[in-house]
């Protein structure tokens, strides 16, 4: 194993949607390389996916990943990422909608996003004191 494997600062830039990234590194670690996690949230699990569901694929994602626990953990962290992602998208989201309401009323932005305002006001609320 390489002295990367253990090393807190590669697995800090692999893993930037865990702080710290500790137990979850030194979980990984044990199964394989933040080379190989990185690649699996690079192309967002979906190497690792096709191989687990079957469908060819020009990469041995189970074997550079441990086996199938070590697989198990990547996938963990296929999620995770794509939770932080999910939570930074809707955040982002919020504050521009709550910008846009200022300038906009909420009946005028709901039909241009194609939902109701009820739902436009829940999405804003408390961003900005609205």
């Amino acid at each position: 194993m390489s002295p990367a494997t253990r090393d807190p600062s590669t697995w800090s830039l692999v893993l930037p949607h865990r702080s710290p990234a500790g137990a979850v590194a030194d979980r990984l670690a044990r199964w394989t390389t933040p080379e190989v996690v990185a690649d699996v949230l690079q192309d967002c699990g979906r190497g690792l996916l096709d191989q687990v569901e079957g469908r060819p694929g020009g990469r041995d994602w189970i074997g550079e990943c441990g086996g199938p626990l070590g697989a198990v953990l990547v996938l963990a962290e296929v999620d995770a990422a794509a939770s932080a992602l999910r939570s930074a998208v809707a955040a982002a989201r919020s504050r521009v909608l709550a910008d846009l309401v200022l300038d906009h009323s909420l009946v005028e932005l709901a039909a241009e996003l194609g939902v109701t305002r009820q739902a436009l006001h829940k999405s804003v609320r408390g961003v900005r004191g609205l």
